[in-house]
């Protein structure tokens, strides 16, 4: 995300601040071992993060994580 999507060459403005919004429905799909380094990342580029919820199932801590 951090190197694709904001990346000026594929439409990032340095103008505007950068917001990722994370949907999930609780069920992780990728490692969740690497996730903290990745927002680590992201936070350094000053990417800000909103993270959304969609079901019962999210596990609250996990979602926080890279919102905070």
């Amino acid at each position: 995300m951090r190197t694709e999507i904001f990346n000026p060459a594929n439409g990032d403005r340095p103008d505007f601040i950068d917001v990722a919004v994370l949907i999930t429905d609780g069920e992780p799909t990728q490692e969740v071992a690497g996730l903290n380094e990745e927002v680590l990342h992201v936070k350094r580029r000053d990417i800000r993060i909103v993270g959304v919820g969609v079901t019962r199932a999210v596990s609250v801590s996990l979602l926080i994580r890279p919102s905070s």
